[in-house]
């Protein structure tokens, strides 16, 4: 399966960061925008059609790998995404994932958005091909199989009693967020081995999933 890109800024570094994703390039240089990623991409060989068009650049979807078959060894780092189902907001995340240096990412199969909807790739810049991408069927079962392989499971929630400042994150561990409007589901909750929040300062209750993500991840940035 291929994905149609038309973001000129997410087709510009797709060319330069994973020029083996970028099947072909159609459109013509209507702005120097353009131009400079024609001249990229005609320099990295991939294969242009001059057309009386914006630029479109045409990708292969991201790689999903089998959950079950990676031995749930899946690095120090696991981002889980618990039924995240806006396809800008899953992006989003996936964009702070790549950028913080996060391991693997694991959705669920049903009542999420997908890695390959345009939107996602678009909005993640590329970033979602650089990470370690699974699907899970039931997200609860998932993550008893990371407890057996010795990962460290902390949820999100507005509601959690312990802040992110006070947790050590050394050792293996996957963290989970959930969905725009209910946050994790209670059993995915209930097989967590801690709930944590993030600071609050103001009067508003919680954040966006994909800024929460993003102030997760640079928390724990700081204590590896």
């Amino acid at each position: 399966m291929n994905v149609e890109i038309k973001n000129i800024h997410t087709i510009k570094s797709l060319i330069k960061n994973h020029r083996e994703k970028v099947i072909s390039i159609t459109g013509n240089a209507e702005n120097m925008k353009a131009q400079e990623v024609l001249e990229i991409a005609h320099k990295d060989g991939v294969k242009i059609y001059p057309k009386n068009t914006k630029i479109t650049a045409l990708c292969k979807s991201p790689n999903v790998k089998d959950l079950k078959s990676s031995g749930y060894e899946l690095g120090n780092l696991v981002l889980i995404l618990d039924e995240v189902q806006d396809t800008r907001n899953l992006g989003s995340c996936l964009r702070s994932a790549s950028f913080f240096g996060v391991d693997a990412v694991i959705i669920p199969k049903n009542n999420s958005a997908d890695y390959a909807n345009t939107a996602v790739i678009e909005t993640s810049t590329g970033g979602v091909y650089d990470l370690n991408l699974y699907k899970a069927t039931n997200i609860t079962n998932a993550i008893k199989e990371l407890k057996n392989n010795e990962y460290w499971i902390s949820g999100f929630s507005e509601h959690a009693d312990s802040e992110i400042e006070s947790k050590d994150f050394s050792g293996k561990n996957a963290i989970i967020f959930g969905n725009e409007e209910r946050g994790i589901r209670s059993l995915v909750e209930k097989n967590c081995d801690e709930t944590l929040k993030i600071t609050q300062k103001g009067k508003v209750s919680s954040l966006n999933v994909s800024i929460a993500v993003s102030i997760g991840l640079h928390n724990i940035s700081n204590k590896l």
